[in-house]
């Protein structure tokens, strides 16, 4: 019997890969190029998996570029307008919108028509990130959430205790800043709950809160005057009082390493990362508990919480055989083990639910946690996010520099609220 079994699948084994010829041999030869970003631990493993898809598409050549994260958009847009788009590359919405608007992505859903790419297992916040003016232009490479990294042990130390598996409103962590401070400096602790966020990131959720996004979807300023004074009064609040760091300490954390910075040195308890980049602090501080906890919400109590990550999409700028051949890579990237395996955390959680599953027995805690926080605020998202007009660098430096300009008391939270939506205009006008 057993002599009968084993012929029987040395037999099914045999007709299984001359089928899988034959498919082959009954398929066109095609070529595509892929091109992405990052450092040389990247490239090892996304050249896995595109050898990976090409032995399950042998009829399928995949020509690989990739690029430091200046270079790579340094190259991309020159190749795009000289019609000379790698038929997949990664994008990120930082500049997605750019070229979504000049008609340089392909709207995906055509292959999802077809049954080309799968999208089943994909959540629909998730495909609504990837969705610009109506259409799905983008496919996740990986998705991660803003978080509040919270040093337990240092709050251990101070005495004090963070309500860490719920989400608490914009006054209430006032409160809870004010608290820390006073404990630790009981404790003789110079030691603060966090730092005034450098940038937008937070304000962004406070925006979303109130209503609104930093940005209208046909890529004009929607946060407006009272949104900026609210947030730099909030702030300015905070640091009158003594319950964050001052200004001049502020602006220097901003330049610091990974290794230099405020939290990794127990001066503040909490500060705001994407939580795919919890291993990296755990990594800092190995001898203590580092929990990611909520961004807090509005005061009335609506959350802005949005998914983040970097993308993939197809060039607009190709025959429908290259659409198709680039689709099914898409889809083997988004959709099965053999590229989640080697793609791990590498750019966030997974978009695809059963991937994220299939993943998190081969991760370390910190990356299992990291999953678990992502797939909660998921839960939470209401509604996409729109995307940043070109100029949003620019925006950015301004927004830095409004709060410095209240943070060292040379100009009223009102009067750095108006400065910055007006220069915010001009620059998405500008550059129109």
């Amino acid at each position: 019997m057993k002599k009968f079994l084993s012929v029987l699948f040395a037999v099914l084994m045999l007709m299984s890969l001359c089928s899988v010829s034959a498919s082959a041999e009954d398929k066109e030869p095609i070529t595509i190029r892929i091109m992405w970003w990052g450092d040389t631990a990247r490239h090892e493993k996304y050249n896995k998996f595109v050898d990976a898809f090409e032995e399950a598409y042998p009829w399928i050549t995949v020509e690989r570029e990739s690029a430091t994260w200046n270079d790579y958009w340094s190259k991309l847009p020159t190749m795009v307008a000289g019609g000379n788009a790698p038929e997949v590359m990664g994008m990120h919405p930082q500049f997605a919108s750019d070229y979504a608007n000049r008609g340089a992505l392909l709207d995906l859903q055509g292959l999802v028509d077809k049954g080309i790419l799968e999208t089943q297992n994909i959540p629909q916040a998730i495909l609504d990130g990837g969705t610009i003016n109506g259409k799905l232009s983008m496919i996740s490479m990986g998705i991660t959430v803003a978080s509040n990294f919270l040093n337990e042990t240092l709050c251990e130390e101070v005495g004090f205790e963070y309500p860490k598996d719920r989400e608490v409103t914009w006054a209430e962590f006032a409160e809870l800043a004010k608290e820390f401070r006073q404990k630790a400096l009981d404790k003789g602790i110079d030691a603060y709950l966090t730092t005034e966020d450098t940038g937008y990131p937070q304000f962004q959720y406070l925006c979303r809160s109130n209503g609104r996004d930093l940005y209208t979807e046909d890529g004009n300023l929607w946060a407006t005057a009272e949104d900026a004074a609210e947030w730099f009064a909030y702030w300015k609040d905070l640091r009158d009082n003594d319950a964050i760091p001052d200004a001049a300490t502020t602006v220097e954390s901003f330049s610091l390493t990974l290794e230099q910075n405020l939290f990794c040195t127990h001066k503040v308890a909490m500060t705001i990362v994407p939580v795919n980049q919890l291993w990296q602090y755990c990594a800092q501080l190995p001898e203590e508990k580092i929990t990611p906890v909520y961004i807090p919400i509005g005061n009335n109590g609506v959350s802005g919480a949005f998914l983040e990550g970097a993308h993939w999409a197809i060039s607009s700028a190709i025959d429908e055989k290259h659409q198709e051949a680039a689709g099914l890579l898409l889809n083997f990237i988004a959709n099965r083990e053999e590229a989640a395996q080697y793609m791990l955390m590498d750019q966030g959680v997974p978009c695809n639910t059963k991937m994220a599953e299939y993943i998190t027995p081969m991760l370390d805690e910190p990356s299992a946690v990291a999953v678990d926080f992502v797939t909660r605020v998921t839960a939470m998202v209401t509604h996409g996010f729109n995307y940043a007009p070109k100029g949003a660098n620019a925006i950015d430096t301004v927004f830095r520099e409004c709060r410095e300009l209240v943070a060292f008391d040379e100009m009223t939270p009102e009067e750095a609220g108006k400065s910055f939506v007006e220069q915010a205009q001009a620059i998405i006008d500008e550059n129109r």
